[in-house]
């Protein structure tokens, strides 16, 4: 069976928590479960789109990754008629000739709102996974009136102060010139399956700039943007419970939890696209 069809989540609705699959979450959101794929499964590159083009997706990556951690992701969206756009930050994967202490939060913000004004984005859905939640966060602060629908995968989310960078991390900065070097957990070949995806994946990673994560990030959500949060649940996930049980106690969020590990790109690429097309 398809994890679109069977993998259990938790959904926050008004009348409190209810453990639903994705396939009854898209149904309790009047939508319905569309694909049934293997979840490595390449999509073809070339599907004609069928989604409403007025509600494009945007993809931002996390810290030290590049866009291409989203690839599983985008496979199963076309298959859904979306093609996404994918962003990349600077100095990540290609744009690493780019990359040093220099950056900062806004430039990641402006790369995101530049491709979304850009290309004249409206009624976008805007994803984020770890640290592109703060990204993401800014951009909505920014051009509020474009973004209708946030989705963050296990992110960074403004709904707690999150203390700051810890002791810890200030010292990994100071260390490397105001880098912080990519430590704490492994990319598993196996999870990813694909040898010359996860090579590239590995090629891509780059040091993140420390001043990224010291900058001002935390802005209210407008009340017309809806918002969901998917937690993973494996054992390597990221820190981010703070974040996570904000949005399960706010019947404002909804709120889905995935047995799998941070990097859901790669676990659960389709319960992330059904997720995604399912707002």
């Amino acid at each position: 069976m398809s994890l679109c069809c069977s993998t259990l989540v938790t959904q926050r609705c008004d009348v409190g928590l209810t453990l639903l699959s994705v396939c009854d979450w898209l149904k309790w959101n009047n939508q319905s479960c569309l694909a049934n794929i293997p979840q490595r499964e390449l999509a073809p590159h070339t599907m004609t789109p069928t989604n409403d083009a007025s509600v494009p997706v945007v993809l931002v990556h996390g810290a030290w990754v590049g866009p291409r951690c989203w690839d599983p992701v985008v496979a199963s969206l076309r298959t859904h008629g979306v093609e996404p756009f994918v962003v990349t930050l600077k100095g990540a994967a290609s744009r690493r000739g780019e990359n040093g202490p220099h950056i900062s939060l806004d430039d990641h913000i402006h790369d995101v709102e530049s491709l979304i004004v850009e290309h004249d984005l409206n009624e976008v859905t805007l994803v984020g996974h770890s640290y592109g939640g703060r990204v993401i966060t800014g951009v909505i602060a920014n051009i509020p009136d474009r973004i209708s629908r946030v989705v963050f995968v296990d992110a960074h989310a403004p709904v707690v102060d999150d203390g700051g960078p810890s002791e810890e991390r200030q010292q990994q900065a100071i260390d490397h010139g105001g880098m912080l070097p990519f430590t704490g957990f492994d990319l598993d070949a196996a999870l990813v399956g694909d040898a010359d995806l996860y090579q590239s994946l590995v090629d891509d990673i780059v040091d993140h700039p420390y001043g990224t994560l010291t900058s001002p990030w935390q802005h209210q959500l407008p009340s017309h943007i809806r918002r969901t949060y998917v937690r993973a649940l494996g054992e390597d996930a990221a820190p981010f419970e703070k974040y996570a049980h904000a949005c399960r106690n706010d019947s404002s969020w909804s709120y889905i939890e995935l047995d799998g590990p941070h990097m859901l790109q790669f676990s659960h690429p389709n319960d992330l696209a059904t997720i995604i097309v399912g707002s």
